[in-house]
């Protein structure tokens, strides 16, 4: 064996002290580009409930013990974006974030934007369904996309049989010819409603409901240019003396409330319109599929099914709304790198069939939307999530305060339509 020379010990020493160099910077590195195996410890924050992420994490957990420190913590919808505020401000604030379309307008300030260095434009777009394009920016994402829970319509199997109608409906055009045959009132007491549509305050899904119907009438409330986002509920989108579309969308939904109509089925009376589906006195029930098991569960002797969500006979565009779900990092993460890998091993599409088990939505992956052949619900709900679509919005509840005061005011005849979409057009650029 040949004896090394001075210099070349010098140089191997060289040698495996950078390499031991090397391998430190790069194991505390805190980038979004690190590929460091190691993940440490990752806090989400989200409003899914607790059990069916656990869930979730727990399948990914069972692949890999490099995932063994990620926990869930489930927050209040009502409260997140406090609870999120003052958490950051303790330096307690969560490593990773679960949040929807819904939310991310009011929390982007305190996201950073994972780049497209780490995943590029193009296969963002090739990877993800449509609804999730609204949480990339000019350089990157403010989200991994997870999951959408999109709207469908939940049905009455037994009240639709009894009237002698074969399919629910699938056009909009067929609930109203249906509403005449299927609702029931007596003396102005409505003791069988066909959908709730008219008024809000009484309807669990009407900020949903009201988008689905702008949406679908070619209305996309928000745009987004270089300054920001914008309300864009005032705009015309009419020609020839039409009326404009989100008029007519929200003419369409109020009509249900108004007695004099045809098509009169809802009032402010009716205590919900969940319950009233869940007691047999509401033949439609426009919902989310992450809502199956609760309905399930809440009456088990309830006879119904789910349906794609209804479309206007004469668009040649198939829309619903969802809710899409990611994964974001805020700013103050004290484990960004951590943080990002364990967002895009949950959204991994062999997590896919895991996630809608767990959760009752859709994966976020276009590979993954192939629902099992004995499954009954997700070859419904599955499609619809590709068509979903959603808007940047305020906070839900300021959302909801806004479309409250809307369609009251129309309702009750203190504002024509188009006043009132102005009034809810600068107060969600009021709110942006």
């Amino acid at each position: 064996m040949k004896t090394m020379k001075p210099f070349q010990i010098i140089l191997l020493g060289t040698f495996a002290f950078l390499i031991v160099l090397g391998l430190i910077l790069f194991s505390n590195f805190g980038g979004f580009g690190s590929s460091s195996a190691k993940i440490g410890n990752v806090t989400i924050w989200g409003t899914l409930p607790q059990n069916n992420m656990q869930n979730v994490i727990n399948a990914l957990q069972a692949g890999s013990q490099t995932y063994a420190g990620v926990s869930y913590v489930q927050k209040s919808e009502s409260t997140f974006d406090i609870d999120l505020a003052q958490a950051i401000a303790g330096g307690n604030g969560p490593d990773l974030i679960l949040v929807s379309q819904e939310e991310l307008a009011t929390e982007q300030d305190k996201l950073s934007v994972i780049p497209f260095s780490t995943i590029s434009e193009r296969t963002y777009l090739n990877t993800y369904l449509p609804i999730d394009e609204l949480f990339l920016a000019s350089t990157g994402t403010y989200g991994v996309p997870f999951t959408v829970d999109p709207l469908v319509l939940y049905y009455n199997r037994t009240t639709l049989t009894s009237a002698g109608i074969v399919s629910p409906p699938s056009s909009w055009e067929a609930v109203t010819s249906l509403s005449e045959q299927l609702t029931k009132s007596s003396a102005g007491t409505v003791s069988q409603s066909t959908i709730p549509f008219g008024v809000y305050d009484n309807v669990e899904n009407a900020r949903a409901v009201v988008s689905l119907l702008l949406l679908q009438a070619g209305n996309p409330i928000t745009g987004v240019d270089s300054t920001g986002a914008h309300a864009h509920l005032d705009d015309g989108g009419a020609t020839n003396g039409a009326v404009p579309p989100a008029q007519s969308a929200l003419s369409f939904y109020t009509q249900f409330a108004d007695p004099i109509h045809t098509v009169y089925t809802w009032n402010r009376a009716i205590p919900s319109a969940r319950q009233a589906f869940l007691s047999g006195s509401l033949v439609f029930y426009p919902g989310f599929a992450s809502e199956l098991p609760a309905l399930k569960a809440a009456n088990p002797n309830l006879d119904f099914d789910m349906t794609a969500i209804p479309q206007p006979q004469t668009s040649t565009k198939k829309v619903t709304f969802g809710k899409a779900y990611a994964f974001s990092v805020p700013k103050a993460s004290k484990n960004a790198a951590g943080a990002v890998s364990v967002a895009f091993a949950l959204a991994d599409p062999t997590l896919g069939p895991a996630t809608s088990q767990a959760l009752f939505m859709a994966p976020a992956t276009r590979s993954s939307l192939a629902p099992a052949s004995n499954d009954r619900y997700a070859p419904v709900f599955y499609p619809q999530a590709l068509i979903a679509q959603g808007w940047l919005s305020p906070s839900p509840a300021t959302t909801d305060r806004i479309f409250s005061t809307m369609i009251s005011s129309i309702t009750s005849g203190r504002s024509a339509i188009g006043q009132a979409l102005d009034a809810a057009n600068q107060a969600i650029n009021a709110a942006i």
